[in-house]
């Protein structure tokens, strides 16, 4: 309803009319105060060198900037099978996957995104919660194989184009992907075997997510929905290895890892079957260190009336129910991430988002039907940086209004009221989430 009324007052507000002896003139258009150019706070890179997204937060110190790049170049390097790379695997370095501007390889518009792969698991829970691995092939598929070995399969996928049309009558058109399992190497998967296929997640402000306050992203959980605005967020609760508990969850596709140390450590050896005897205490604590403090870009064009109007729409609509705006870190370890007011465009909570997103996978207390909210920032800077443009868990949506229209479940309603603006009030929405 408070969306609705926003809306409606957003409405009347950019029709309104002069009298019969006055000029038209359009409206000053009055920017939300979460449209900034530093999204980071102080952490926020203004000028980028190359590489856009391996850029160090502003707010380090002299030591840190050194040891952001020692960590950078564990992050780059090529890992080689006396290095620790496994036998099979997706692949050998962390750029791989997290393209960050160096690689400029011409992409396939058939493929889903950077770092594809498939998550496997069957029914039931290990001791801690987790997914219990597929019997032969573990919890991920390797699809790549050092020289000499043989890889675990081959993973593509087909695409299937369903069209539809706004209520002014444009159209528009989503595709839904189906991905494809052959030459298994070691036999059949389970046959109750459940699978999921994800791209790698950006990586930008990791450290600033990690510092918010475990009370704040759990004072805006409202698993029963007890105030009867359709959103009923959910933290999920995962297994801290170094903590030996269950924590709160905070990065991955489903909020499935509870620290960026953890998340590290599991892409490490899934996706490169590396194991932490491999790696030295020093160059794995310096590569956390790194991907806890990339740089947030800034934002651009927050000036443009477009953009300050796209921006406003985005709360009227209800987006901003799901893709919180503003949030502030706590105590670190890392002086220049605490105590930052910043806008990552999220409330780390799982929400379900319909039968049309959904994998059928749970990860922890994250259902088939869930997922984290995606931060935003940095959004219009993927296709750029990357060569992707590409969005959603598995790379369907092939640009942001893509991305917007396959919103459901509890999203349904900002999709709804998404798709009934008018033609130039959706372009001022995509130009703003552009902007970020």
């Amino acid at each position: 309803m408070r969306a609705r009324q926003a809306l409606a007052s957003l409405v009347l507000l950019a029709g309104c009319t002069p009298t019969a002896d006055e000029p038209a003139a359009a409206p000053d258009v009055v920017a939300p105060d979460f449209l900034v150019t530093r999204l980071g706070g102080t952490t926020s890179a203004r000028e980028f060198r190359g590489r856009p997204f391996n850029q160090s937060a502003r707010s380090l110190s002299n030591v840190e900037f050194r040891r952001f790049g020692e960590g950078a170049l564990s992050f780059d390097d090529r890992v080689t099978p006396e290095g620790g790379l496994g036998p099979t695997f997706n692949e050998n370095s962390c750029l791989g996957c997290h393209l960050d501007g160096v690689d400029t390889v011409v992409r396939d518009e058939e493929e889903p995104g950077p770092g594809l792969i498939l998550r496997l698991s069957v029914a039931g829970t290990t001791e801690h919660g987790g997914q219990v691995p597929e019997p032969t092939y573990g919890l991920q598929l390797q699809t790549r194989a050092i020289e000499g070995a043989v890889r675990e399969a081959e993973l593509t996928v087909d695409w299937e184009l369903e069209a539809g049309t706004y209520p002014d009558g444009d159209r528009y058109e989503l595709r839904t992907p189906t991905f494809r399992v052959s030459e298994l190497s070691a036999g059949p998967l389970a046959k109750d075997v459940l699978t999921s296929a994800r791209i790698a997640s950006p990586m930008t402000g990791m450290g600033l997510l990690e510092a918010i306050a475990e009370t704040d992203i759990v004072a805006a959980a409202d698993p029963d929905d007890t105030d009867g605005d359709g959103i009923s967020g959910r933290v999920n609760r995962v297994w801290d290895n170094d903590a030996g508990a269950t924590v709160l969850g905070r990065f991955g596709w489903k909020a499935g890892q509870p620290t960026v140390r953890q998340q590290s450590v599991a892409a490490l050896r899934e996706d490169m079957g590396v194991t932490l005897d491999e790696i030295p205490d020093t160059v794995l604590a310096d590569q956390v260190f790194y991907n806890r403090t990339i740089a947030v870009p800034i934002a651009r064009n927050v000036d443009d009336d477009a953009v300050k109007r796209g921006a406003n729409s985005f709360v009227a609509v209800g987006c901003s129910s799901c893709h919180t705006t503003t949030q502030r870190s706590g105590p670190d370890e890392v002086a220049g991430l605490a105590g930052q007011t910043f806008h990552p465009f999220t409330d780390l909570l799982l929400h379900d988002m319909g039968r049309g997103l959904a994998d059928g996978r749970p990860e922890f207390e994250a259902s088939g039907r869930e997922w984290r909210t995606a931060p935003l920032w940095a959004l219009g800077r993927r296709a750029e940086v990357t060569g992707f443009s590409t969005f959603l868990h598995d790379g369907r949506a092939r640009s942001i209004e893509e991305a917007v229209l396959w919103h459901g479940g509890e999203a349904a309603g900002a999709r709804e009221r998404f798709m009934e603006l008018s033609r130039e009030q959706r372009r001022d929405v995509l130009s703003f989430l552009g902007a970020l």
